[in-house]
């Protein structure tokens, strides 16, 4: 396969993604095959970097709250070259997990509660959108990814230092 999940310890994780200059095929390739990867393994979003590539590029689905209280997700979205332009001074504190951290849902990891961001779509049409919650937290996780830090960094230090026999235990397991 030309793409597959990097796992924590894999050095790509910490790279700092390169610019997309342009919109081609792979790229459009790629966005597809990220969407159906997270899609197929309980994921939210994924980063390019986390398959391997390490490029500035995401995608996500939005949680829809419908109006019964329950939710749903949205159609897919990419964000190519996203850069967060605004964020709240509020913020709230939450668990987060990660598909490059298998079975590692942690907390507490604080983030803003509403964030606006800038990116390009696969179509090549540049967009700014306000996101919130949830949605603004899964968003500022994967541009995270894109600058090389992982949600474990947001944590506090006491809580890094308890898991860190399980971060071990997760680069001895899927280590290649």
């Amino acid at each position: 396969m030309k793409w597959s999940l990097r796992y924590f310890g894999d050095p790509v994780l910490r790279e700092h993604s390169k610019p997309i200059e342009e919109i081609t095929d792979e790229i459009k390739e790629l966005a597809h095959f990220m969407i159906d990867y997270a899609d197929n393994n309980n994921g939210i979003g994924l980063s390019a970097v986390q398959v391997g590539v390490p490029i500035r590029l995401f995608t996500l689905r939005d949680y829809v709250i419908l109006p019964d209280g329950k939710w749903t997700l949205s159609a897919p979205k990419v964000f190519i070259n996203p850069k967060i332009i605004w964020k709240s001074k509020e913020t709230e504190l939450d668990t987060e997990g990660c598909l490059s951290f298998p079975n590692l849902q942690i907390g507490p990891i604080e983030r803003p509660l509403k964030i606006q961001i800038e990116a390009t779509d696969l179509e090549g049409n540049r967009f700014t959108e306000e996101r919130e919650g949830l949605n603004a937290r899964v968003a500022f996780h994967e541009n995270d990814h894109l600058n090389g830090v992982l949600y474990i960094d947001r944590l506090p230090p006491r809580v890094r230092k308890d898991i860190e026999p399980k971060l071990q235990e997760i680069k001895k397991q899927y280590s290649k």
